[in-house]
């Protein structure tokens, strides 16, 4: 509540707007440099680049969605937590689209189709089915 007052009478729009704008390049940098970071691991373990994306990147950016969820069920908007669940599997899908669009050498899907990707999708659906 304290972070809604203060947004409300200290902060304008353009300010949220700056503030807005410069935390999403420092996220991009740092996904750049976690990406990276998650391939090396990959090579040096051993387990593969599938398990690293589905769990070590999906967890970390999935971090805030997931307290985001878990909060609004347990304030009593169930609502909210089950749309903003899938609302990020939404725009988790946006941008595995227009990666493909920008990645020039094959289709997305056919340079990392792997039967890792494929249980990981096929989780995924299961876990949509109990909602």
């Amino acid at each position: 509540m304290f972070i809604l007052k203060f947004q409300t009478y200290f902060m304008s729009l353009s300010i949220s707007i700056i503030l807005f704008i410069a935390i999403g390049i420092v996220i991009a940098f740092a996904g750049y440099y976690l990406v990276k970071l998650a391939d090396q691991l990959a090579d040096i373990t051993g387990i593969g680049e599938a398990f690293f994306g589905a769990i070590l990147l999906g967890a970390i950016t999935s971090l805030a969605g997931i307290i985001k969820s878990v909060s609004s069920a347990y304030q009593g908007h169930p609502e909210l937590s089950i749309s903003n669940a899938l609302g990020g599997i939404a725009a988790q899908t946006l941008f595995l689209a227009l990666a493909d669009f920008f990645h020039k050498k094959a289709n997305l899907e056919h340079s990392s189709a792997s039967y890792e990707n494929l249980l990981v999708g096929l989780l995924l659906i299961i876990m949509l089915c109990f909602t």
